[in-house]
């Protein structure tokens, strides 16, 4: 009998893990380094996205007129384009994401320095942009296990408001919005998402990312009444 619910134990996991995409290999996780790697995919995927958010940004403040009273228009309307899609998957798509998401910030940022201004005063599109990417390359390679994978934003929020915001639109796509992702951020991947969300929205250390105090667990766990 025990031989027996170990080996249905076994042949359930597998089959889990093929119906949600994680793999053993994505518990080893995929690190932002393998993105700068000489020669790699994640590499020319990490570059390939970089380019495209350059053209993204470059297009968008353009039609804007370039006029720094447009600054907040520009992250909401960076932040309702839907992300790009790589050519490739695995590595390469989710460094693509990387690439993709930290010239973004990068971008935004050069905007608002030739604006004088030295903090993001858009809450909830920072949450938004900041989820699509932690969602997109969660999705190309069965998860993720580094919070950094992404980079922070350069710029601090303008206040406490909108580091809440922010907080809330990433919890919000993440778990409702952004079809698939809500897998990737509890269980055996809470803590990198929480993780993610603080860092990216520059939450204290003393406020909850859940409010609900949901403690994640081990993938096992989260079907534990059927092994």
């Amino acid at each position: 009998m025990f031989n027996l619910r170990c080996q249905t134990k076994a042949i359930l996991l597998v089959a889990l893990a093929a119906l949600t995409g994680i793999s053993q290999e994505s518990y080893a996780g995929i690190r932002r380094a393998n993105c700068f790697a000489p020669g790699s995919a994640g590499n020319m995927g990490r570059m390939m996205g970089t380019r495209n958010a350059q053209r993204i940004v470059g297009a968008i403040w353009n039609r804007l007129g370039g006029t720094c009273d447009q600054l907040d228009r520009l992250a909401q309307i960076i932040s309702e384009t839907p992300v790009a899609r790589p050519i490739r998957g695995g590595e390469f798509a989710a460094c693509f994401y990387l690439g993709y998401t930290d010239e973004l910030w990068a971008g935004i940022d050069r905007v608002y320095d030739s604006c004088g201004q030295a903090c993001f005063n858009a809450g909830a599109e920072v949450g938004n942009i900041s989820a699509q990417g932690y969602c997109a390359a969660s999705l190309a390679v069965g998860g993720l296990d580094d919070p950094g994978f992404i980079s922070q934003p350069p710029l601090p929020f303008c206040g406490a408001s909108l580091v809440m915001g922010c907080k809330s639109e990433y919890v919000y796509v993440a778990t409702q919005e952004y079809p698939g992702c809500n897998l990737f951020t509890q269980g055996f991947f809470a803590n990198t998402f929480d993780n993610s969300v603080r860092q990216d929205c520059f939450v204290p250390t003393e406020v909850p990312i859940r409010p609900h105090g949901y403690s994640g667990g081990s993938f096992e766990s989260q079907f534990a009444d059927i092994l």
